[in-house]
């Protein structure tokens, strides 16, 4: 939490709630349009000011400097970068690792190698016996997905503190240092000693010595992790295609968004949740056409009322934009979208969650609870860690992540108590 939150959160409740309900009612202001008309402002300005002023260095300097990657291996790295990137999103780290390690262990081919560790050098995995021999020989894009999330997990496990959001060279330097040589020798040793992080990052770390179970004592010549971290970061920001101009506007609008969409769900939270209560009707048509979506099933009517789906998954404006229809692959739903492209989704039942990125690379929100299990298609953001979840709180912000072709949740209900899909239509308001 930011030190301005933290702040507000010392002054008395008394404070606060006299704020809320009488002084700016008194001003015609809202609580919830002031504070996000402020966070607005404040962003598109820092916008406006880091494009203007060229704040953050260009991906293109990378590219045309010392950390300057192979033709062929740009053009791999930019086309797999949004899966790399939702494959992060789902681990919890930086963007560009999951390309990073592809790239330290097989150089970004899809080949794995004679030696069953796959293209990310899961030794550990395939010696304990965690997992099995990744067969030799070229692998297609699916088995790609699977070993970068395998290594992202990895990843993630051997260094828990790192987020998405990290951005502290230290911290990732020594993330990717317990990757490669543990968590011990992480804490104990220093990563910038390491060739497997620091080879070619500068006049001082070039050809370092680097000790491999695999590879024995060798003298490197390739890029260790970190100038290659930073290589990607620069070619994905660029998108180093030949097409772009704009080395800024790709990073600055991510950071711009993400960070709005956290400040405004820190600041809904602290002010009230808004996002509770029993949604806004949504109108559907008088003569619905369900021809061909016969998966969908009845409803069990008697079960506990407290985990019944009961609010729109829309926390403002909702709008039908396609009435239910999913069948084909296994989860029929409605498509809801608003009059506001980043309208808040709200969970329609008390359950657990999970959050992942589907093989159809549509980012996902799955809740369960004993009766029913929804899901939320497309979020651009999270708003919540993976656990319990009560109904009415906020999830996510709406999006077009994955297969859409504008801002909507394709929303899905099964009843586990008839073992069916239900039509979300009577669990609506």
């Amino acid at each position: 939490m930011s030190s301005s939150i933290k702040l507000i959160l010392l002054l008395p409740e008394w404070l606060r709630l006299w704020v809320r309900q009488q002084l700016l009612p008194l001003l015609g202001i809202g609580v919830k349009q002031m504070a996000f008309g402020a966070m607005a402002g404040v962003f598109d300005t820092l916008l406006l000011f880091f494009m203007g002023f060229g704040f953050l260095v260009g991906g293109r300097v990378y590219m045309d400097g010392q950390f300057a990657l192979p033709r062929e291996v740009q053009v791999t790295a930019v086309t797999w970068a949004p899966i790399s990137d939702s494959i992060a999103r789902r681990a919890d780290i930086p963007r560009e690792v999951p390309l990073v390690l592809w790239w330290k262990e097989n150089a970004l081919s899809a080949v794995n190698p004679d030696s069953c560790t796959g293209i990310i050098g899961a030794y550990d995995l395939v010696r304990s016996g965690s997992h099995a021999c990744f067969a030799p020989g070229p692998i297609s894009d699916v088995e790609v997905f699977t070993q970068l999330t395998i290594a992202a997990n990895e990843y993630k496990k051997r260094c828990p503190d790192i987020t998405y959001f990290s951005q502290d060279p230290e911290s990732i330097k020594s993330c990717y240092f317990a990757y490669n040589a543990g968590m011990g020798a992480a804490k104990r040793l220093d990563a910038n000693n390491s060739a497997y992080v620091m080879n070619r990052y500068d006049e001082a770390h070039q050809n370092m010595v680097y000790s491999d179970v695999e590879l024995g004592t060798v003298v490197l010549t390739q890029m260790g992790a970190w100038p290659a971290h930073l290589a990607m970061q620069g070619l994905i920001t660029s998108k180093a295609d030949g097409m772009g101009k704009r080395p800024l506007s790709i990073t600055l609008l991510d950071i711009n968004t993400r960070a709005y969409d956290w400040l405004a769900y820190e600041f809904d939270n602290l002010f009230g949740n808004t996002f509770t209560g029993d949604g806004e009707p949504i109108t559907f048509p008088l003569q619905r056409d369900l021809t061909g979506q016969d998966c969908i099933g009845t409803a069990h009517l008697i079960g506990r009322p407290s985990l019944r789906p009961t609010l729109n998954p829309v926390s403002e404006s909702p709008i039908l934009t396609q009435d239910i229809h999913g069948c084909s692959y296994s989860l029929p739903g409605l498509d809801i979208s608003s009059s506001n492209g980043s309208a808040v989704l709200q969970s329609s039942i008390p359950g657990q969650v999970t959050t992942y990125t589907d093989q159809w690379h549509n980012s996902t929100v799955r809740i369960e609870n004993d009766e029913w299990i929804v899901w939320y298609l497309h979020p651009r953001s999270y708003l919540i860690k993976e656990g319990s979840v009560k109904r009415g709180e906020a999830v996510a912000v709406m999006g077009a992540i994955g297969n859409a072709t504008g801002s909507h949740v394709h929303y899905t209900i099964y009843d586990k108590i008839n073992d069916t899909f239900v039509d979300p239509r009577n669990f609506v308001p």
